[in-house]
């Protein structure tokens, strides 16, 4: 979908709705988080730094069924150079950014419900594929639409969008997900997608999740029609001691061309692209809205001649509103 054409439109829909979204009441969520974070890898200098990060949410109907949303983004660094931001930017040298990175309108309908313009995208069960949730900015996530809903027993989602890379090429991604539950507690999915690129790449993947008492597995494999390196698998448990407490392991191995990239910045899959290794993570409530998460990446590099080694530990204290 044409950027230029999505934007115009959307303009025209906000212009020609003004009178209802001024009578409608706005909703607005969010959050704030706080979080410190260190890494290291075997060729270059250990990195730490101190992230806040902020996002305010608004959504308002402006008609029966149809509502318009938009969502700022904004994140303070204490330290760049050698040091990923989690907004995407050409720019990677500021400390601190605020953009508008998302709206456009949601329309509910039966069993589906219809998001056209700016937003996240997940692709796959685990977002082995493709997930720009942990990301913000307005170079994040795709231009487009997501169909999502029910049909009988089986969940239904449909993407068509461009990605937001900064500079001048914007690739476009399509992808369809079906899955349905056999049993109860089983969960069973599948995902075919396209990049469409200077060489198209076509993936699918199968996933499935099963909880059992406390505890929930879960799995994703991905293929590509790439040459080579084109495989990835994520498996991995969660187990909740209670309503305040719980942990997860994950091990992941992700080859180079396994995963949807995004021009100019990378491989936005949910893990680490041409990595294998382990995550692990232990998540706290301290109220409904407040909660802090300790996080270890373990991983070293699939393919090349360095096989680095990278490690990241990340304490976050996090605030819904």
């Amino acid at each position: 979908m044409n950027k230029k054409l999505l934007t115009t439109a959307i303009v025209s829909m906000m212009v020609l709705s003004t009178g209802a979204v001024m009578a409608a009441p706005i909703q607005l969520d969010g959050s704030m988080s706080y979080r410190y974070r260190n890494d290291t890898n075997t060729t270059r200098e250990d990195n730490n730094a101190s992230i806040f990060r902020f996002t305010l949410n608004a959504k308002t109907e402006i008609a029966p069924n149809l509502s318009l949303y938009g969502r700022l983004a904004a994140e303070s660094i204490s330290k760049r150079g050698g040091f990923a931001s989690d907004i995407i930017q050409g720019d990677n040298t500021a400390k601190s950014i605020a953009e508008v990175d998302q709206f456009g309108f949601i329309y509910t309908n039966s069993n589906f419900t219809y998001k056209l313009g700016k937003q996240d995208a997940v692709i796959g069960g685990t977002g082995l594929l493709y997930d720009s949730t942990g990301y913000l900015g307005k170079n994040n996530g795709l231009s487009g639409i997501n169909i999502t809903g029910t049909t009988g027993v089986t969940s239904v989602s449909v993407l068509a969008g461009q990605e937001n890379a900064y500079g001048t090429v914007d690739n476009k991604v399509y992808a369809v997900r079906a899955a349905f539950s056999p049993v109860k507690d089983l969960t069973i999915g599948g995902t075919l997608a396209k990049y469409d690129a200077d060489k198209d790449i076509n993936y699918y993947a199968v996933d499935a999740a099963f909880t059992q008492g406390k505890a929930t597995y879960s799995a994703e494999y991905a293929k590509s029609n790439a040459d080579s390196q084109n495989k990835a698998y994520d498996i991995g448990v969660s187990y909740a001691f209670d309503s305040k407490n719980s942990v997860s392991v994950t091990n992941f191995k992700v080859q180079d061309n396994a995963t949807i990239d995004q021009t100019n910045y990378g491989s936005i899959t949910g893990y680490e692209d041409n990595g294998k290794g382990f995550y692990y993570s232990y998540n706290h409530k301290f109220t409904k809205d407040t909660s802090a998460t300790l996080f270890y990446r373990d991983y070293k590099d699939v393919d090349g001649a360095n096989k680095n080694h990278n490690t990241s530990f990340r304490a976050t204290v996090n605030y819904n509103f």
